[in-house]
């Protein structure tokens, strides 16, 4: 290897962890401090402006210690800014013993926070997905989701988490919710109770298959004893996520 690579790799290694790595023979340590700052600090400004409900639970000094350690431990699968979160979501879920005992649902709420950011930059297009629907009966057509409309799952109520609640104990009840970028490009949460997220599921999922298909499939799933029961309050559910541009339409069998 040539002796600028090397140069330039040791470089590389102290920035990541200066506490570990001395200052490359023939570097001047007050020139290098430039580097450690510019960069350290860069990276934990982009992760306090994507988590910004993680950075105000933790403290200066916590927080600066958990980016230090992202910094110096993480082996990223992208060098793209817009993408550092991702990686920060990822080094929570693979080193939970920097976080776990005194938050547990701190890789949760992550994912959380992550997840508006990489909704609103979302290549797929919802005008394309409701291409050749209509505003019919969501029950007797076959109801199309948005491919910009997830349905994510926590152990903890992430979306309830402030400086104030942080809870210890998982709830007996996941949390169900629904994350959507709508016609107008903006990014909104819903909660929802489990047979709804499930009911939106099941759109995702379905090919072809009417409301009325997906009402008696869920029924099934839940041995619910009258299946009929649940048709008017799916129909509201469907009815309201088209109003929202979850369900961008609908198509006939």
């Amino acid at each position: 290897m040539p002796q600028f690579e090397r140069l330039q790799q040791a470089l590389a290694r102290h920035l990541r962890n200066p506490a570990d790595v001395p200052v490359p023979p023939g570097l001047e340590d007050r020139r290098v401090q430039i580097y450690r700052e510019l960069l350290f600090n860069n990276v934990a400004g982009l992760l306090a402006g994507n988590f910004p409900v993680i950075r105000r639970l933790l403290d200066e000094p916590e927080w600066l210690a958990m980016v230090r350690r992202f910094y110096a431990e993480h082996a990223a699968h992208t060098p793209l800014f817009h993408e550092l979160g991702s990686e920060f979501v990822r080094f929570l879920g693979e080193h939970p013993q920097h976080w776990s005992g005194q938050r547990p649902f701190l890789h949760e709420l992550a994912h959380y926070e992550w997840a508006e950011l990489a909704l609103d930059l979302a290549d797929a297009d919802i005008e394309s997905a409701a291409a050749g629907t209509q505003a019919g009966d969501p029950i007797a057509d076959v109801p199309v989701a948005s491919p910009v409309a997830w349905v994510l799952g926590y152990r903890f109520p992430v979306h309830l988490i402030r400086v104030d609640y942080q809870p210890i104990e998982v709830p007996s009840q996941p949390t169900w919710l629904l994350i959507y970028r709508n016609r107008q490009d903006r990014v909104q949460f819903q909660a929802l109770e489990p047979l709804a997220a499930r009911l939106l599921q099941l759109t995702q999922e379905s090919e072809g298959k009417t409301g009325h298909d997906l009402v008696m499939q869920m029924a099934a799933e839940i041995g619910h004893p009258r299946p009929q029961e649940l048709i008017e309050p799916a129909r509201g559910l469907l009815q309201g996520w088209m109003q929202r541009d979850v369900i961008v339409g609908t198509r006939g069998r």
